[in-house]
Parts: C-alpha cells; structure tokens; sequence
C-alpha cells in the first residue's frame, strides 16, 4: 500500500473540504471539520500537479478521479461524542427542528455545489441540537462526472435512495431531498407502536416499505417508492393504510406530518428543469424547501406523540 499524498485522490476528504472552502459566508455547522486524515492505495497514482496547486485552484475540485483499487481512507472528525440519530433524540420539537435543518443543510450543500448523495437515517445526527450530516464518501460537486469504476452500479443507502437514483440517473439535490422525505417517513413509520389489537395489521403494512432490507431488488424498491407518491391519496395504499393507522390509534398529528411530507412535488419531473443549469436548479431546490420547511412547520410539536409519551384513545384528539 501507497500513502496518498495528492488531494485528488482522496474521496469524502475532498468533498468535505469543498463544503469549508466554499466561497459562502458561514462554514456549514452540518458538516464536522477533518481534524486528520490518512489515505492509502495499492498502486502508485498518476502524475498529477501537487497539493498546493490543487488547494490554489478550486477549479480542479469540480472533477474527482476514478475510485481507486483497494482505496482506503481513515479521517478524525471534530464532532460531539454524544452524537444521536433521529429515532433517538428525546423530544418531538427535537425532531421536528431537526427535520427542517436537514432540508436547509441540503439547500446550503448545493449552494457550495455539493450534493451528498447518501441522505439516511444512519447518516444524519443531532448533537447539542445542531444537525450533522456525515459520510460524504460519495458526494458529488455538481456537474462532476460519475466515475468510471461506479458508473451503472447504484451508490448509497439502498432504502433511502430517490427514484432517479434506482434508476441510476444523475443527482441532482432535489434527490437528496426525497431521500430525506424517506428518512423522516421512516423514523415516523419505525418509531410508532400501534395498540395491541393492530400490532398485525402494522406490520404487514410496515413491510410494505422495504426498510432495511438489503435483498429488496432494486426495481421493486422503486415501483413501492412511485407507489408511495402515487398512492398518497388513496385509502387503500401504503400511505393511506398507514394514515389511517395513526390516526385510529390517537396520533393524528404523526399523519398530519406524513400527508404534508408526502404532498411535495416529488419525486422531480426531470423534463421540468435543465439539469446543466446551476442557477436554475438551485432556484428550483429553494422553493422545494420551502414547502419542505413549511410542511415540517405545518405540525405542532406538542401534539405529536413521542418516545414513551402517553398515546390518547383513539376517538380523542391530540393535545
């Protein structure tokens, strides 16, 4: 094995390093800084311009080499210890403060021109009530050529993945937005425990959503994710069994906050928008978060039943 002098070849380290090198005023709080980092490959790289006129150009970011045979990188983060995943934090303003920030951390990537590409429940934290985003091994800066050595093979966290990414199309960030709709639509599903005389019916319907299901076949996962935004609005689907789940078991607002997640304009229509024009696409992204924080903002955070707080009978409401 080589060291890895050259900062072309590094992968996630070269990405995180773009988001704190950006030209924007604020380093973003989501994405912890590299306190050190080692790289190591198994043959000697290409001649290449050194690491300072790499760093002095930004321009030669914008392209990322070939994933290396046998590539290996080990990176020390500066973050919090006490580090938590969403399903874990405590409280549902916790939660729902954490929802919104994922959907502007995504909105302040793209304004860097970074994509993250791997939006999951395992990859999203909250500590000290800040949102932290990790593992950007296989983000992408925008208009960056996929590598040969991934190309036609799918990258990322299989039931998370936006329906443009099981199709293996290119990313876009309005994708990382669909993968956080699956993110949050997961903890919700996950975290709920239905009365004991519906315990059956829930799980078959948890089924249906493929979590974490590793053998789900690709094309599958995407006809159950189409079916999810086709299907919002019918009784008899996924979405409206699970709807009406929630709500006979006393968590209207958990139903509330899915219908409203699930009314955003995705996944995108990709013949809507020219996806080579970066000022376009962000315009685009900005008002799909904006209805994204608006549907976050449209449930109240004392109404929705959390962690072992106490579920009220059916035929209640929320308080």
């Amino acid at each position: 094995m080589s060291f890895i002098a050259e900062h072309r070849l590094w992968r996630e380290k070269i990405i995180v390093d773009a988001l704190h090198t950006a030209d924007v005023q604020l380093a973003p709080a989501y994405a912890p800084k590299i306190l050190a980092a080692l790289a190591a490959h198994h043959s000697p790289p290409p001649a290449s311009p050194n690491d300072s006129e790499i760093l002095q150009n930004r321009k030669q970011l914008k392209a990322l080499p070939p994933m290396v045979s046998r590539h290996l990188e080990i990176m020390a983060f500066d973050s919090p210890p006490d580090a938590r995943k969403l399903k874990d934090v405590p409280s549902a303003a916790e939660f729902l403060a954490a929802a919104e920030d994922l959907f502007r951390a995504i909105l302040d990537a793209f304004r860097r021109r970074v994509l993250h590409r791997d939006i999951s429940v395992n990859n999203i934290l909250v500590a000290d009530n800040q949102l932290i985003m990790v593992d950007w091994e296989i983000g992408r800066r925008f208009q960056e050529p996929s590598s040969t050595a991934r190309r036609g093979t799918l990258t990322g966290t299989l039931d998370t993945m936006s329906v443009a990414s099981l199709a293996n199309r290119d990313p876009l960030p309005h994708e990382d937005i669909e993968s956080a709709v699956y993110v949050l639509l997961k903890v919700l599903t996950q975290t709920f425990v239905p009365p004991a005389d519906q315990e059956r019916e829930w799980a078959a319907t948890l089924d249906t959503y493929c979590w974490d299901d590793p053998d789900v076949p690709p094309n599958r996962l995407l006809n159950t994710r189409l079916s999810i935004w086709s299907g919002r609005n019918l009784e008899n689907s996924t979405v409206g069994e699970t709807v009406q789940i929630f709500r006979s078991a006393g968590h209207a607002t958990r139903a509330q906050l899915v219908l409203s997640l699930l009314s955003l304009p995705l996944p995108l229509q990709r013949k809507s928008i020219d996806s080579s024009d970066y000022d376009t696409i962000l315009s685009s992204l900005q008002g799909l978060v904006e209805q994204a924080v608006a549907a976050v903002r449209s449930v109240d955070a004392s109404s929705l039943i959390w962690g072992s707080a106490k579920v009220v009978d059916a035929g209640q409401e929320e308080i």
